[in-house]
């Protein structure tokens, strides 16, 4: 499906995936400087580089994230420095998914900030998780305590 964006250069604009979403740096006639591998999101070879809208969309819907979206009220930078701040990383392949992704490099890029809220939901996901599972554990272990002192016991 062919879809139509009308994004300003230095806007930091959001693919929608199925779970995630990818992040990136619009430059301005159809261009992007994203972190991701050649074909696709993730990969050993994930890098910043530059690449069509069309292909960092990837048939997903686009949109460029609001200024209310900014980390804890920063400052952005003008269009023109955070297009400047993205192109001087290109190249760059320290990629990792918890601590310098693609949110965190956007994000860098605007605001200057090193975040992902992305990966501050998924950590906080499972702390509820693991919080959940070794509270069921206790309980179930509490509840085989019991059941074994009964049966001893002939209540």
């Amino acid at each position: 499906m062919n879809r139509t964006y009308h994004f300003e250069p230095g806007d930091i604009i959001v693919a929608h995936r199925f779970l995630y979403r990818h992040y990136g740096v619009y430059l301005g006639n159809g261009r992007v400087i994203r972190y991701a591998a050649e074909n696709g999101d993730f990969g050993a070879d994930a890098k910043v580089h530059e690449t069509s809208l069309g292909k960092f969309a990837n048939g997903s819907k686009c949109e460029a994230i609001s200024s209310t979206e900014n980390p804890k009220g920063a400052k952005p930078f003008s269009r023109q420095e955070t297009v400047s701040r993205a192109r001087s990383r290109i190249g760059e392949g320290r990629y990792n998914l918890l601590f310098n992704n693609c949110e965190h490099f956007a994000l860098w890029c605007r605001y200057g900030t090193n975040k992902s809220v992305q990966v501050e939901k998924a950590f906080a996901a499972a702390i509820v998780l693991g919080t959940a599972i070794v509270a069921a554990k206790l309980i179930k272990s509490e509840r085989g305590k019991q059941d074994r002192l009964q049966s001893f016991y002939h209540i």
